[in-house]
């Protein structure tokens, strides 16, 4: 957590909570602080979540991380006026930082914003790095929903992990075109020379210390050479049938202390996201109270804090036609973090006709059998569900819970709402939910190569990436000319070499 914990920012969090809450009975109520015998007379008691001799008040914790994530936005603002009378007609970005930014609360901050920017690190050694970055390149395009800028990436190494490789020849170009392919209009670099000292000497730039006669200059020059063939991308815009859910408070009281087991926002996030980027279905991520009406399918990995106008968001949603699958450990707790009463997930029973009595989270594989006879196993977690009109569609078939419902189906409305308590394998699982919402993949590719389509007035350019290492034919629905070949002829397949790209105009 990026935060200060000094005496100057003490008093700036009182005067933040006092902004947020009015008066002290407010914020008594808030903080359930008659729990351990924490309640404040004064404003001048409360100070940040510092170190207690057992859990911090969870409350405290989350109107920390709300505040700091202010604090900061503050910052942004104050130095945006100076920029707004000194230069008024330029537009005005600050640089997010992949997914590892969980201090800032993205949402809040991009309103400010012209354009949104992103920095983009994936690494050389994880062969999946490009699903994790596909996931940060949907949700800073959805924040806006317009294009945005790759403000950073690195031309080769980095400096700051253990183990820094260089970017093997061709994943830089690789890795530009897919922020390109999902929504970016301009793709930067940090640095443009590589310095001679201090601590970044070692993170690589579009000049190295050996200077122009390098492969990374000859691979960033020639990648300008590239984008300047295709300028007629700039502008075009991406559509998503799916919506994933994503909120930053419920990320906060996610990942705090003193719960049923440790889980993580992003791991959940990457399991629920990783099968429809590889059945190349393509997805916003979006607020949870964004309008969803225009999506066929909406995902919620998890949302542990739901504030009830989200709720009754997702609700509408669902009445009227929509498609919702909810994982488990969703509509816990309020904005702030005090468990909702009548049942788990109180916020959202009616939707998916069901009841969460209790939490059993998983040290081992449990068997899963389905309706259908097919059989799985869940990980990480299950619950005690009590459906209320859900219709059962696993059921637990070993341990603690053996025979008690694991994932149901609920029709509500005109819609349908699916849960799912444990964690299953979820690409079947999403496939057959995806399917009965009419949502279907932009192209059918061999394993490993992303297609995505970019959307202009009157064309439509359909870009694939082969992420593989190892080249791969992919057939087209009709002929189309490869803009980055030869423009004047139509292909009926198109041969991506390891690590290819193509961008195909229809």
């Amino acid at each position: 957590m990026r935060a200060c914990y000094c005496d100057e920012s003490a008093e700036d969090f009182r005067r933040w909570l006092e902004a947020r809450y009015g008066t002290l009975e407010a914020l008594n109520a808030a903080w359930t602080t008659t729990f351990w015998s924490q309640r404040y007379s004064a404003w001048d008691e409360i100070l940040p979540p510092r170190v207690a001799p057992t859990f911090p008040n969870p409350a405290q914790q989350l109107d920390f991380c709300r505040f700091s994530s202010d604090a900061a936005l503050g910052c942004f603002l104050t130095e945006q006026r100076v920029l707004r009378r000194v230069t008024p007609d330029v537009p005005i970005t600050t640089n997010f930082v992949g997914l590892v930014q969980k201090a800032l609360d993205w949402h809040t901050w991009t309103p400010h914003e012209d354009v949104v920017s992103l920095d983009s690190y994936p690494d050389p050694y994880d062969p999946r790095a490009h699903v994790e970055a596909a996931f940060a390149y949907d949700l800073v395009r959805s924040a806006k929903d317009q294009p945005w800028m790759l403000l950073e990436q690195a031309p080769s190494a980095v400096n700051w992990r253990p183990r820094n490789s260089p970017k093997p020849p061709g994943a830089m170009r690789l890795g530009s075109w897919q922020a390109i392919a999902q929504g970016a209009d301009a793709v930067l670099f940090f640095q443009w020379r590589q310095t001679s000292g201090g601590a970044e000497k070692f993170h690589s730039a579009m000049v190295p210390h050996g200077g122009r006669d390098t492969r990374t200059f000859r691979e960033t020059a020639a990648l300008g050479q590239e984008l300047a063939r295709v300028p007629e991308l700039a502008g075009t815009r991406i559509r998503a049938d799916v919506a994933i859910l994503h909120d930053w408070p419920s990320w906060w009281g996610l990942e705090l202390d003193s719960h049923p087991a440790a889980l993580e926002q992003l791991e959940t996030h990457l399991a629920h996201y990783a099968p429809l980027f590889d059945a190349n279905i393509t997805c916003d991520v979006v607020h949870p109270a964004r309008d969803l009406s225009g999506y066929q399918l909406v995902v919620v990995p998890n949302l542990y804090l739901l504030e009830q106008a989200s709720a009754d968001n997702l609700r509408a949603y669902v009445a009227g036609g929509g498609h919702l699958v909810v994982s488990y450990f969703t509509g816990i707790v309020d904005a702030n973090d005090r468990a909702y009463l009548g049942g788990h997930p109180a916020p959202l029973r009616d939707v998916l006709g069901l009841r969460v009595d209790e939490f059993w989270p998983l040290d081992a594989p449990v068997d899963l059998s389905f309706a259908d006879g097919t059989t799985d196993s869940g990980t990480l977690w299950c619950e005690w569900i009590e459906p209320e009109g859900a219709e059962v569609v696993a059921s637990f078939a070993s341990g603690e819970l053996a025979g008690r419902p694991a994932i149901t189906r609920h029709a509500f409305g005109d819609g349908v709402a699916w849960y799912v308590g444990t964690r299953p394998d979820l690409a079947p699982l999403l496939d057959r939910v995806a399917a009965e919402a009419g949502v279907t993949p932009v192209l059918a590719t061999p394993p490993g190569v992303q297609a995505v389509v970019r959307h202009g007035a009157e064309s439509a350019y359909l870009l694939l990436l082969n992420h593989g290492t190892a080249p791969v034919t992919v057939d087209l629905p009709q002929p189309a000319p490869d803009l980055l070949g030869d423009p004047s002829r139509p292909l009926r397949q198109v041969r991506l070499a390891s690590r290819g790209v193509a961008v195909l105009k229809g």
